[in-house]
Order: C-alpha cells, then structure tokens, then sequence
C-alpha cells in the first residue's frame, strides 16, 4: 500500500511539472509573439532610424568642419564617425579610417597607425575579405604595438579567426584549425581585460561558450548585458550570443525570444552588419511562418548589401532560394484559394442577383397589385360615398314627397269638405271663386319651394358657398331667410340629377328659354370654363345625417 501511494505522489508531481513546463513554454510562445508583432512594425519604421543615423552622423561632420585646425580633435571626430559608420555603412567607414590613418602618418603617431590598422583588419573581415584582413595583422608587431592596443589586436584576430569557422563550418580540418585559433584569442583578449570592462564578461562568454561550459557561458552573457542598453549595436550583439547559448541548452523558445529582441535592437540602432534578422527567418521558416521568414530574410538581403557584406549576402543567398520558394508556393496556394473562393463567391452572387431579380419581379407584382387595390379601394369609397350621398336625398326626398302629399291630402280634403257645404246650400259664386283663386295656386308654389329648398338645403348645406367659389366675388349669392332664388333653384335641380330642361321648366313654372337664360346667366358669372361648370356643380358634395 505504501508503495502504491508513493507511485501515485509521483505521478501527481510528474504531471504538475508538467504543467507549470506548459505553461512556462506556452508564456515564453505569448510574449515571442507580441515581440515579433513589435518587429514587423520596427522594420515598418526602419527608415526613421536611419534618418537619426544619418542626423547623427551630420552632426558630427559638422562638429569636424569647425574643429579642424587640431589634429587629435580631427582624429578623435574621425574616429566616432567611423565608429557610427562600423555597423551601418562599410564604405563610409573606410573612408573616415583612411583619413585617420593619414593623420597617423602625417603625425607619425604610433597608436594612431597601430588604431587605424586595426579597425581597417576588422572591417576587412567582417565584409569577407579575410586574406586582406589578416595581411593587415601580419603587418602588425604585436612588440613594438602600444600595450593599451593588447585587446584590441586579439580582438581583430578573434573577429577573423570567428569569421573564418563561421563561413568554413567546424567539421573539417581548416574548421578545426580555426577553431583552435579563435580559442587562443578568446583567451588572449579575455586576459587583455579588467572585470570592470564592459567587454570583460563578453569574451568570457565567448570562451566559455567554446569550450563547452554553456551555463557559465550564459550567466557571462547575462552579466554583459547588464552593462549595454537596449537599442544599441552592443545589445543586439549581446543578444545574438545569448540567442546562440539558448539554442545550445535546448531552449528554443528563449533563443527566438532572444533573436527578437537583437534584431529590434539591430534596426533602432542603424546596424546593417547584422546576423540576428537571417537567423530568426530561419527558425519561423522551420516553424512554419514563411510569409515572415520571407519579410525578415528580404530584410536581411537589403541590410547586408547596404553594407556592403559580401560574407553576409553568401551566407543568405544559401537560405533564400529555399525560403523564397515555400513563399511563393504558400502564395500560389492562396491564390488557388482565393481563385476557388472568388468562383464560389462569383456563383453565390449569380445566386443572390437571381434571386434578387426574382424578389424584384415579385415586389413589381405586389406594388401592381396593390395599386389596383387601392385605386379598386379609392373607386369603392367613391360609390360608397356615391351610394350614401343618393341614399341620403332618396331618404331625405321619400320623406319630403310624403309629407308634401300628406299635405296636398290635407288640403285637398278640407277643400272637398268646403265645397261640398256650399253646393249643398247652393252657393255656386262661391264654389266657382275658390276654384279660379290664383292667389290660392301661387301660395301652394310658394310653400312647395319653400319646403323643397327647405330640404335641399338640409342635404347640401354648404351649395351657396360652393356656388360662389365658382363665380366672380361681385356676382356671389346671398340667401335669404334660408331659401334659393330661382338661379340657384336650377342648378339645385340639376345637382340633384335633374338635368332636362322641360323638367326643370315645368316644375319651376317658367318657360324653357326663361330656365335657359338663367343658366346661361350664371355660367356667365363664372371663374371657370362654360362646359365645366356644371361639372363642378355635379361635384359639390353633401353632408350625411346620422
């Protein structure tokens, strides 16, 4: 039991480290990311850091213009310009060492010569030029070379010697000899140094690191850049060995981490004479990134031939072609893709054109048909309006007939009555009076206009003001005591339908020409054309009762 439970603890703790390994890993992968995303926008704005370069470089010549008189002032500008030119420009630079190296003759200066040849090896090497380089240090008597130049001699020596086992690789004689060689200066521009110099830590690095001991290599290189600041062509240096050390020790994450950080500090420094850009585009060619593999390697190629670097431009010129070719076989893949999509989204939008084409055609139906419905609408209240204003006269007239026959009736009864009594006492004059009466016969006219308009006027009881929109304001109708004069009796019979002339003759008891020129009279009157006036007559509306 015990030692089911002690395999058990061990299995918990296994899968803990585990976990905290993932995690680790999987925040070193997040912080890499948001450091290439930082990297892609610095070479973005690589041209704005070499505009300060360059603005840092004229102030110096200008500094040089005013300050010539003085050849170690002259030397001492030269040599910063050349110091601002050693990783940005390899031409410029030369330039500026040549100058230095005329002084040093011209002044027969010995650490000025010894300087100038020096820096001359070290920029030969660097560009590729290793058999002029090391021409240059055989010149050299290390014996009669001031002692303050220890380090700097090695340290030309080292840069040929790394230079050399860099391009020649380490599984062949000379990359063995090279190496024993670069051994020996490690050791010798070690030794040259002070722990308080800022390269002390750096060259130990080297020498630990190619002796094998890569954790005292790496904790050399952390203490060296403690001493640089980043953004400087000394950081990213600093930061490449480091890289070199992580890979070494199995860490890949940290050494592409480390890559990153070098290459940002290579581009906010101006330094084209660079390996850190080369070396990252490989790792994400080998992950899988060419679209960035390509970007950083193309950056790369512009640095190195900016600079003139002949060892760099091979170096990458053996990667390219490759990285190139997964480029564009991963574009011409997604152009496929983008070819297949634009054909799906083509016959999508075929689709969609069809259908919407369909849509339309239906949505003209629909309008159509909604027009008709609602001219068929419009047309129906039209009659109703119609069927409601006839109802209303039909009911307003049905009761204005009865109650005018219900009258006639009346009268016509007591008239019987009357005359019945006076014959019946033989009062013949009398009877005979009442019958030829036309007192009695204009009475009953008046009352049957008067109850006629009476009930014209109850369904139109706005005609008057209609009429008068229709005729000149100085010929308008004013009606009195509510009933019509003959005008606009007539024309009230013809609103009411009643548009023949012997109609309205015999009801008015006028002749036809009498009731024809009253019509034209009033047409006369009028605002609007003859023949649609009784048109607009026609159109004067009534108000239904409820």
């Amino acid at each position: 039991m015990p030692k089911t439970a002690s395999r058990s603890y061990l299995f918990i703790l296994t899968l803990l480290l585990l976990l905290i390994s993932c995690k680790k890993s999987s925040s070193v992968k997040s912080v890499n990311e948001k450091l290439l995303l930082s990297l892609d926008q610095k070479i973005k704005e690589k041209k704005q850091y070499e505009d300060q370069k360059k603005r840092n470089i004229l102030a110096l010549k200008r500094e040089l213009t005013h300050r010539n008189d003085n050849d170690s002032i002259t030397y001492a500008v030269n040599d910063r310009i050349a110091e601002e030119y050693l990783g940005y420009q390899c031409d410029s630079a030369f330039v500026y060492i040549d100058r230095n190296k005329d002084l040093a003759t011209k002044a027969d200066n010995t650490y000025w010569k010894h300087r100038t040849l020096l820096q001359r090896s070290v920029m030969l090497s660097t560009i590729g030029l290793f058999v002029e380089s090391k021409e240059i240090l055989d010149q050299i008597n290390p014996a009669t070379m001031p002692q303050n130049l220890r380090f700097e001699y090695n340290s030309a020596y080292e840069c040929l010697y790394s230079n050399l086992y860099d391009y020649n690789g380490g599984d062949n004689y000379y990359g063995k000899l090279y190496r024993s060689k670069l051994v020996n200066y490690y050791e010798y521009a070690y030794r040259s140094l002070k722990p308080s110099d800022p390269f002390y830590y750096l060259f130990l690095s080297h020498l630990n690191r190619i002796n094998n001991h890569w954790k005292e290599s790496n904790d050399n290189i952390d203490a060296f850049l403690k001493t640089t600041k980043p953004g400087t062509r000394l950081y990213a240096i600093g930061s490449f060995c480091k890289a070199v050390i992580e890979a070494k020790l199995g860490n890949v994450d940290s050494q592409e981490r480390c890559l990153i950080i070098s290459a940002i500090s290579d581009i906010e420094s101006s330094t084209k004479e660079n390996r850190s850009m080369q070396d990252l585009a490989n790792i994400l060619y080998l992950r899988g990134d060419s679209e960035r593999s390509y970007r950083y390697i193309q950056s790369a190629l512009e640095d190195a031939n900016f600079y003139n670097a002949r060892f760099r431009s091979i170096q990458i010129s053996k990667v390219q072609p490759i990285i190139e070719e997964t480029y564009l076989h991963t574009i011409n893949r997604q152009n496929q893709k983008l070819l297949w999509s634009v054909f799906a989204i083509s016959i999508l939008v075929a689709g969609l054109g069809a259908a919407m084409y369909f849509v339309y055609k239906q949505l003209q139906t629909i309008t159509k048909s909604r027009n008709e419905l609602e001219q068929t609408n419009h047309q129906l209240k039209v009659v109703n309006s119609q069927l409601d204003e006839a109802n209303h006269i039909k009911e307003e007239y049905i009761a204005f007939f009865i109650n005018q026959c219900s009258t006639y009736i009346e009268k016509f009864d007591r008239y019987k009555k009357i005359i019945s009594r006076r014959l019946s006492v033989g009062q013949m004059d009398k009877v005979l009076d009442m019958v030829n009466n036309k007192n009695n016969n204009e009475m009953d006219l008046a009352e049957l206009y008067q109850n006629f308009d009476r009930a014209f006027l109850r369904i139109y009881p706005n005609f008057v003001q209609e009429i008068n929109k229709l005729i000149k304001p100085d010929a308008q109708y004013q009606m009195k005591s509510g009933t019509l004069n003959t005008e606009l009796r007539i024309f009230a019979l013809i609103r009411l339908g009643i548009n023949d002339t012997n109609q309205i003759s015999e009801f008015l008891r006028y002749s036809l020409r009498t009731i024809y020129n009253y019509r034209s009279r009033v047409k006369a009157k009028s605002v609007i054309e003859n023949d649609d006036f009784e048109a607009k007559i026609m159109e004067i509306g009534s108000i239904s009762t409820t």
